[in-house]
């Protein structure tokens, strides 16, 4: 994913606000809801957003992403930087298409739960 492309971008289809995620977004948004404050999100919604961090992390690992434990270190320490955004592209990429989707899936199961 290029460094000017947008993680998240206005649903033309979304009249009421609504908005696309790419897949490095949707890394960046479960490490924010696993590490944000209590305030923020449930104790389910922390729990479900930590297993699909994990998820990610793991397939990126898998594909070659060497620096999963300081991404998510950064993102504990809610660091919001280009190097961050850079390092969930890479992340995304390493992990692949067919792995980013499975875990989609997986999370819109838990939905259902």
């Amino acid at each position: 994913m290029p460094d000017n492309q947008p993680l998240f971008t206005p649903n033309p289809d979304c009249p009421e606000g609504g908005y696309l995620i790419s897949m490095p977004g949707l890394l960046l948004m479960m490490g924010t809801y696993a590490h944000g404050s209590d305030d923020d999100i449930t104790p389910q919604g922390r729990a479900k957003a930590a297993d699909a961090l994990g998820r990610i992390l793991k397939a990126a690992r898998a594909g070659g992403f060497t620096q999963g434990d300081l991404l998510e270190t950064m993102m504990a320490r809610g660091e919001v930087s280009a190097r961050v955004k850079e390092m969930a592209c890479a992340a995304v990429a390493a992990a692949g298409n067919e792995a980013m989707l499975k875990i989609v899936a997986h999370m819109q199961g838990q939905c259902r739960d």
